[in-house]
C-alpha cells in the first residue's frame, strides 16, 4: 500500500514540475515574440503590475502573428487556473 502511495506522489510531484517547466517556456516564448515585434517586456514587472502586464496581453492579443495571440491565450488560461 505505501508503495501506491509514493507512486502516485511522485506522479503527482512530476507532473508539477512539468506544468512548471511548460509555463517557463510559454513566459520565455511570449517574451521573445513580442521581441520579434519590437516590443521589450519586463518580465519581473509582468508578475508585479497587473497593469503593465494587461498592456502586453492586449496588444498580443491584438497582434497580426498568429504565433503571439496563440501564447497569449495560452497564458490566459494558465492564469486562469491559478
Amino acid at each position: 500500500m505505501q508503495g501506491q502511495t509514493e507512486h502516485a506522489a511522485q506522479l503527482t510531484h512530476s507532473s508539477t514540475e512539468s506544468d512548471g517547466r511548460s509555463l517557463l517556456l510559454e513566459k520565455v516564448k511570449f517574451k521573445w515574440l513580442l521581441a520579434g515585434i519590437g516590443c521589450w517586456i519586463d518580465m519581473s514587472r509582468f508578475h508585479s503590475d497587473s497593469s503593465y502586464a494587461s498592456r502586453f496581453m492586449e496588444m498580443a492579443e491584438t497582434s497580426d502573428s498568429v504565433a503571439l495571440r496563440e501564447c497569449a491565450a495560452s497564458l490566459q488560461s494558465e492564469n486562469v487556473k491559478h
